[in-house]
């Protein structure tokens, strides 16, 4: 009777290597990718969370000014004192779509959005990396068990 090859394709130590280098891969690069999200989007300025919190909170009269014709805006400029309002008709076009861009995102936003986010990035890019690298792990596996069968089918053919 010859020997049954279907387990000897496994190597314990290379697998806890893999293991080991898999885990140590994903926490380091997603801490790469977590300082790098910080770098590239720095919180919001005092300035930029007043407004963001103005819009949240008047978000409904806000977002009625943005579609109310010029005429209209400049009727309803004299009614409210609000500096926003004033400042947005003297805005160039490219300003006033990126105004109404932070409106948009800003009717649901709270101060410690950003600190959420930054937090929550690590984990799920972690667990992103993390299970890549165990499908890389299966893979190998599965790989050596079909060359560790070809050799074993080719031998007893010998």
């Amino acid at each position: 009777m010859e020997p049954d090859a279907s387990e000897d394709f496994r190597d314990e130590k290379k697998e806890k290597l893999y293991r080991k280098v898999s885990i140590w891969a994903a926490f380091v690069l997603s801490t790469i990718v977590t300082v790098g999200y910080g770098v590239t989007h720095p919180p919001d300025t005092k300035e930029v969370q007043k407004m963001r919190l103005f819009f949240n909170n008047s978000g409904y009269t806000v977002s009625k000014f943005l579609r109310m014709t010029r005429e209209e805006q400049k009727a309803f400029v004299e009614t409210k004192k609000h500096p926003f309002y004033s400042s947005y008709l003297k805005s160039s076009e490219v300003e006033k779509g990126e105004i109404r861009a932070l409106v948009h995102v800003s009717l649901d936003y709270t101060p410690n959005q950003y600190w959420f986010s930054f937090v929550f990035i690590w984990p799920i890019v972690f667990a992103s990396f993390w299970f890549i690298g165990l499908m890389a792990e299966g893979a190998i596996i599965l790989v050596r068990k079909d060359r560790a069968k070809r050799l074993a089918s080719r031998d007893a053919s010998e």
